[in-house]
């Protein structure tokens, strides 16, 4: 089983969006769950409400007695702060996915996930990982502006990048952009998807 971790330690910077179509992307060809590690539980209440087909969801107390098994990809989807479990789910994932909006604070507050998941990598030199640009505006040169700051930290830097789009915001009701008409959406999270694929080999 493949884990990828969605990790960031600020609230906003719509984690919970891409690991939800993540999932539907890679549920086309792969058995998917998606560990909802948030004590508020706000992703796995999609399934109980049924919005979410094709979807798995599991608990961190099963992911934690070992009951999450028989899928080709968990995606864990991390709470908007910076919680004391990020270093474990570090510790047992393939590929960390760490999503920035493109404004100078965004892109300065994930210091402290970098830190850590840097020191994942000492003890796991394997474990692979990647900043994407989530929720971008169009006609706007001001990622490539914070690109400058991001490339500091020494962490690649995903080709992909995720616009902001209102097929995004009303994905977790519309069952993913998968399910709506939004072809550049679609688009958007194959290539990420793929560049994710490709890069754990």
């Amino acid at each position: 089983m493949r884990i990828i971790t969605i990790a960031h330690q600020k609230g906003g910077v719509g984690k919970t969006t891409l690991a939800l179509n993540l999932g539907y992307c890679f549920q086309a060809s792969s058995k998917v769950a998606v560990l909802d590690s948030d004590p508020q539980g706000s992703v796995s209440g999609l399934g109980e409400l049924g919005e979410v087909v094709g979807i798995d969801f599991a608990t961190y107390e099963d992911f934690k007695a070992g009951k999450v098994t028989g899928y080709d990809i968990l995606i864990i989807d991390t709470p908007p702060y910076l919680s004391n479990r990020l270093p474990e789910f570090f510790e047992v994932s393939d590929f960390v996915l760490v999503p920035t909006k493109a404004g100078i604070l965004d892109a300065m507050a994930i210091r402290a996930t970098i830190a850590l998941l840097k020191q994942a990598q000492e003890k796991r030199p394997n474990l692979k990982a990647g900043i994407v640009f989530n929720m971008i505006r169009s006609n706007t040169s001001i990622a490539e502006e914070i690109n400058s700051i991001l490339v500091r930290y020494d962490m690649p830097i995903m080709k992909s990048r995720i616009s902001e789009r209102v097929s995004y915001a009303r994905s977790p009701i519309t069952g993913g952009v998968f399910m709506t008409e939004d072809s550049k959406a679609q688009e958007e999270i194959i290539n990420l998807a793929e560049e994710i694929i490709e890069a754990l080999g």
